[in-house]
C-alpha cells in the first residue's frame, strides 16, 4: 500500500487553550463550566488560531476585532471551531441556533407579566392584555403585531417610507436599522404600560419579568457567543436589528429600563453554510461588521486521516485514507452537480469508519452512513455509488482483518 503523508505540524492543545486571554479576569465556578474543553482528538485549525491572535492583539485598540464569520460546508467543524475560539480565549461559550422563523425578539428576550390577572387601571390596556394572552403572551412579537407596526419586510423594502410613517419625519437616508430601533422603543414603551398594575400607576412601579437570552447574556458579560446558521432565517433583515450590538460600543435598552452595553471582551462568531437548501445570502451590513471572514473547507486529507483515526481508534491507516478520498470526491461531486439537499463531511466519515469496524463491510456501511446522508434523490445516490464508491470499495470487498 502507498505511504500516507503525515499531517503537517499542528498546534498542541497546551500551547493554545487559554493562551489568548484578552484581559485578566476571574471567572465564577458557573462561568468556568461554560468554557469549552477540547477533546484530545481535536486538531486546532489555523483559522481558529488566527482569529484568537487577532482578538488578542487588537485588545485595547480603538477598533478591537470581536466579530468573526466562519463560512463553509457542513462537517468542516465550524461549530467546533467556535468552541475552540472560546477555549483559546479562556471565555465561556454560548450559542443561538437560528431557524426560518427566527425574529429579532428571539435574540433580545421575552417579557412575562408577574400578575396577569391584576388590572392595569386602564380599560383599553386591560383589553389589549387579554388579547395578547390569547395570542400567546406579552412578548415583543405579539405586541408588535397588536400595534400593527411594520415588519422587517417593510423596513427592507422602503425604509424611508416606514421611517416617515413611524415618526412623521422625512428622512430619505433612513435605514432598516433606524426603523428597527424606533419599533423596539415603541414596543418597549407598550410593554411597560401593559405590565403595570393599578397600584403601580401610583408609584410608577412595574410588574413584569424579563427573561434574558444567552445571546444578550454573552454580550453583557464578555463571553463568546455563536450564532448558528443565520442564513436560514426567512427575513435576512433580522440580523440588521442587531447591528447596534455588533458595534464595539453597542447597547440596547430593555423593557425593564436596563441598558445593556456590549462588554469589550464579548466575541460574536457567526457560523453558516450558504450552500444548504433554505439558506440565503448574508446581509451586507452584517458582513461589513465582521472583523474577519474565514471560508472553512474540509481539512486536508492528511489531517482528516489523523483526526478520524484519533477519534475512532481505527488502525488501518491506508483504508482510512481511501475512505477520506471517497468523502472528498463525493463532496466535490455534490458541489459540481448542485446536489445541496444533504451533507458529506467529517461527521459522515467518522460514522462510516465506526460502522465499518462493527460490520466488517466497508461498502455496506457506506450506503447507510455516507450515501444516504449525501442526498435524498435516488438517482443522485446511485450516481455517487457508481462513480465514486464502487471504484474504490467494490460491493464484494470486505474490510481486511486488523
Amino acid at each position: 500500500p502507498a505511504t500516507i503523508k503525515k499531517a503537517s505540524t499542528f498546534v498542541e492543545h497546551s500551547d493554545f487553550v487559554g493562551k489568548y486571554e484578552l484581559h485578566a479576569r476571574t471567572l465564577s465556578p458557573i462561568e468556568k463550566q461554560l468554557v469549552p474543553t477540547l477533546p484530545d482528538w481535536y486538531i486546532i485549525p489555523e483559522e481558529v488560531v488566527d482569529i484568537c491572535k487577532h482578538a488578542k492583539i487588537t485588545t485595547g485598540k480603538p477598533m478591537q476585532m470581536r466579530n468573526f464569520l466562519l463560512r463553509g460546508p457542513a462537517g468542516t467543524g465550524k461549530t467546533m471551531g467556535a468552541k475552540a475560539i472560546a477555549a483559546g480565549l479562556g471565555l465561556p461559550y454560548m450559542k443561538y441556533t437560528c431557524s426560518a422563523g427566527t425574529e429579532i425578539f428571539d435574540f433580545i428576550g421575552q417579557i412575562f407579566p408577574d400578575s396577569e390577572n391584576i388590572s392595569t387601571g386602564n380599560v383599553q390596556l386591560d383589553l389589549e392584555r387579554e388579547e395578547l394572552k390569547a395570542m400567546g403572551g406579552i412578548n415583543y412579537a405579539n405586541v408588535s403585531k397588536l400595534m400593527n407596526l411594520p415588519d422587517l419586510d417593510d423596513m427592507d423594502y422602503d425604509p424611508a417610507g416606514v421611517f416617515h410613517a413611524l415618526t412623521g419625519v422625512e428622512n430619505a437616508a433612513a435605514t432598516a436599522q433606524d426603523c428597527m430601533g424606533i419599533v423596539l422603543d415603541m414596543v418597549t414603551e407598550k410593554v411597560r404600560a401593559l405590565s403595570k398594575t393599578d397600584s403601580d400607576q401610583k408609584n410608577n412601579g412595574q410588574s413584569f419579568t424579563y427573561v434574558e437570552t444567552d445571546f444578550l447574556k454573552a454580550l453583557k458579560n464578555g463571553y463568546v457567543v455563536e450564532i448558528q446558521e443565520p442564513t436560514t432565517i426567512v427575513q435576512p433583515g433580522v440580523l440588521v436589528g442587531l447591528n447596534s450590538l455588533l458595534e464595539q460600543t453597542g447597547s440596547i435598552t430593555l423593557p425593564t429600563g436596563e441598558i445593556i452595553n456590549r462588554h469589550p471582551d464579548a466575541v460574536v462568531v457567526i457560523t453558516t453554510n450558504i450552500s444548504y437548501e433554505g439558506c440565503r445570502g448574508m446581509n451586507q451590513s452584517v458582513l461589513d461588521r465582521m472583523s474577519l471572514v474565514k471560508d472553512i473547507e474540509l481539512p486536508s486529507p492528511e489531517v482528516m486521516v489523523q483526526r478520524v483515526m484519533s477519534v475512532t481508534g481505527a488502525t488501518d491507516e491506508y483504508q482510512v485514507s481511501q475512505m477520506v478520498q471517497v468523502i472528498n470526491d463525493m463532496a466535490d461531486y455534490c458541489r459540481k452537480n448542485s446536489i445541496s439537499d444533504g451533507s458529506v463531511g467529517m461527521r459522515s466519515l467518522i460514522d462510516w469508519v465506526i460502522s465499518s469496524e462493527i460490520t466488517g463491510n466497508v461498502y455496506q456501511s457506506a450506503l447507510y452512513t455516507v450515501i444516504s446522508k449525501a442526498t435524498s434523490d435516488a438517482l443522485d445516490r446511485e450516481a455517487l455509488v457508481q462513480t465514486i464508491l464502487n471504484p474504490i470499495f467494490p460491493p464484494s470487498r470486505r474490510r481486511a482483518s486488523a
